[in-house]
């Protein structure tokens, strides 16, 4: 087996002093005598890293042009494109603050993230101007709102196609997320130029060990951190290739685009993939191009895993991060997965699980999972936010949100979103268990658990289910599925109540929106 010792380039979580992502990703192949390579391809388009410097050389010129400095912030609202990912990759460039903003917001998301992040210019399809037009005279910084495929292209193709990449710091803001808005504000996740290399080193070297061969796409909107991290940065920084996927997710056609670019690595969460399995004679898509997937978002149920395996043949490798810190706990190419588990930090990410006093609890004990707080991965803070990013900092750790325990071998097993946690009968019950349980029934495609209050067990078990297309819901139907669910797992944690839905609320990453069920739940709605 090689060892990890063997991939590693020089300079690896090296960061130095001055760094600039578009430079270090795009410019250094080019300097380098790569610019021939193919870089980033979008609906049958392509370019070569010379092309896509080019085009982001004419993106960051007309961005100046319009009178952005470095340090200046901007949104970007539209479907996949390469103009798109050029104008995010020059914005950094110049030094100012690219948002990709997704297309899903409602026009007061819109409007916070204008005002939060004090954007000057917002690019905007033409398909989604109208939100952006609703909240434009509330917004006191917005100077321009241009359409990118048509205003603003035709500004780029008047751009110089020479420039310098800013001598930006490398603890200076490259770009900005603003997390989903669902049960509050949208929060302006920032990050670092610095990230290029504490968090795309070890996934770019260890996790997936990239060379200039690999192929990879997410089919999710580039303003999701994983389709910019996965379809873009980590590919780009080594020298490989990112594809974009436009528009929704439909599974056949996303096979269809594995086999046709000869993808090597894509990767979604376990519900996209039972979705693939799903596709009628899937056997018929040649995928024999992919070397990997990863999976995450949610544990990835053991029936599920064996299923991709015995279908596609490929290795699935599950993986855990987040909009602050990236990837950072991971199953290696390598190193046989573990099914369920999370994997091993990757190197230079610190990982404990602690109480929350802070203090770090023994080896199969749940509790917070948490990130060394000087992680150099992790996000410069939220936007306009400082009390809030603060409070997720006690004594040197950062904590995620997550629940999870730590095996006697290092390994990491997670247990729930600390919020989705149902108490019932005195038993703290991981939704994401139960609905692994509930998916072992052949009729049941998706489902998502949680608590709802009850004056006698505190909180019962309400299972919403999505059945696979032909299957008809019913009463003897949900009686079936909590037997199976009795044979898979403890029966204090069988749901008291299963109701059948058309389709679960999620996130534009494809996670199941919990919280938008309990807000159902406790309104008396299905």
């Amino acid at each position: 087996m090689t060892s990890a010792a063997d991939v590693l380039p020089p300079g690896f979580l090296e960061i130095p002093e001055r760094l600039n992502i578009a430079d270090r990703i795009v410019s250094r192949h080019v300097r380098e005598g790569r610019g021939g390579r193919p870089a980033l391809q979008c609906e049958g388009a392509s370019l070569t890293y010379a092309e896509l410097e080019e085009r982001c050389n004419r993106a960051g010129n007309a961005l100046l042009t319009l009178g952005l400095e470095p340090g200046d912030r901007f949104v970007i609202r539209a479907q996949n494109s390469l103009d798109y990912a050029a104008t995010v990759l020059g914005g950094m460039k110049i030094g100012a603050v690219p948002i990709p903003s997704t297309t899903l917001f409602r026009a007061w998301e819109v409007g916070h993230t204008i005002v939060n992040s004090d954007s000057k210019l917002v690019l905007t399809g033409a398909d989604v101007r109208e939100p952006v037009d609703e909240v434009a005279s509330d917004c006191p910084t917005l100077r321009d709102i241009l359409v990118l495929e048509s205003e603003f292209a035709e500004l780029m193709a008047h751009a110089s196609p020479e420039l310098d990449a800013a001598d930006t710091g490398a603890d200076d803001p490259a770009y900005a997320i603003y997390t989903s808005g669902s049960t509050g504000k949208p929060k302006g996740v920032e990050h670092a130029h610095r990230m290029i290399v504490a968090a795309g080193d070890p996934v770019a070297h260890i996790q997936l060990r990239l060379t200039a061969d690999d192929h990879m796409m997410v089919p999710i909107e580039l303003s999701s951190l994983i389709t910019l991290d996965f379809s873009i940065l980590w590919p780009l920084s080594v020298g490989a290739q990112g594809s974009l996927f436009c528009g929704r997710f439909e599974p056949a056609r996303f096979l269809a685009e594995v086999e046709r670019l000869k993808l090597t690595i894509f990767m979604g969460v376990p519900t996209m993939f039972r979705f693939l399995l799903s596709v009628p004679d899937v056997e018929r898509y040649d995928l024999s191009s992919v070397r990997m997937t990863l999976v995450g978002g949610e544990p990835l149920p053991e029936d599920t895993y064996r299923a991709v395996k015995r279908t596609f043949g490929f290795e699935m490798y599950e993986m855990i991060g987040s909009t602050e810190g990236h990837p950072y706990i991971a199953n290696v190419v390598g190193r046989p997965p573990r099914i369920g588990s999370m994997g091993l930090p990757l190197p230079g990410r610190r990982c404990a699980i602690v109480d929350d006093a802070g203090r770090e609890l023994p080896n199969g004990e749940v509790g917070n999972l948490c990130l060394a707080s000087d992680d150099p991965a992790l996000a410069l803070g939220y936007r306009k936010q400082e009390e809030q990013w603060r409070a997720l900092h006690r004594r040197g750790w950062f904590y995620s949100g997550d629940l999870a325990y730590r095996d006697d071998d290092g390994y990491f097993w997670f247990h729930s979103r600390a919020d989705d946690v149902i108490l019932s009968r005195a038993y703290r019950i991981s939704p994401g268990e139960v609905e692994s349980a509930t998916m072992t029934h052949p009729d049941v495609l998706e489902s998502g658990v949680v608590g709802v209050a009850d004056p006698e067990l505190g909180q019962r078990i309400r299972a919403y289910v999505v059945l696979k297309h032909g299957r008809a819901a019913s009463e003897e139907l949900a009686e079936e599925i909590r037997e199976t669910v009795r044979g898979v797992i403890a029966p204090y944690k069988v749901p008291k109540e299963i109701q059948f839905v058309a389709e679960l609320p999620k996130t534009m990453s494809g996670k199941i929106q919990r919280k938008v069920l309990r807000e159902r739940a406790a309104s008396g709605g299905n």
